[in-house]
């Protein structure tokens, strides 16, 4: 079980914790100039895990909004903490203010082999409505290019 958890808004104070997770928990990370962007032109949430001497972010979703939809950019769970409901949980808090925000469709974008994430989406009612073949880049560490893989794109209509 985990201890003391909380959601919040981001702010720009959070981004080397946000780096720290990404590098460390994203098997593809965005790097500093990436998260920095993120934290300034979209919506930023954080997950903090621990009491009020110590806290730690454990996971971070970014989304932009265009007009009438609202796109999740990326979300990441530190790897210590997976399974345990906190991707759902930053999902359902975009979720609740994308209401408040006008949007009436949700999107994103899922590797093909991330069959967690995908689970994750469908349960929340996304859809799948395409596929990029070949769009995603397999690499593995210190070896060159090994393939391609598609990315599912889903989309999720809410009711404004």
């Amino acid at each position: 079980m985990i201890p003391s958890v909380s959601i919040r808004l981001a702010t720009e104070s959070d981004l080397w914790p946000i780096i720290q997770l990404d590098t460390l928990s994203n098997p593809h990370p965005w790097g500093e100039n990436l998260v920095a962007d993120a934290l300034n032109t979209r919506k930023n949430w954080v997950i903090e895990l621990g009491d009020v001497t110590q806290k730690s972010i454990v996971g971070w979703l970014t989304a932009s909004i265009v007009l009438d939809q609202s796109e999740l950019e990326l979300i990441v769970i530190d790897s210590s903490v997976r399974r345990q409901g906190l991707a759902r949980s930053l999902m359902m808090t975009w979720l609740k203010d994308i209401k408040q925000q006008n949007v009436c469709e949700l999107l994103l974008e899922v590797r093909e082999s991330n069959i967690g994430a995908i689970s994750l989406y469908e349960s929340l009612g996304f859809e799948l409505v395409g596929c990029r073949k070949n769009y995603y880049q397999i690499e593995k560490k210190g070896q060159a290019e090994q393939g391609h893989e598609a990315a599912c794109l889903f989309t999720l209509t809410v009711s404004v």
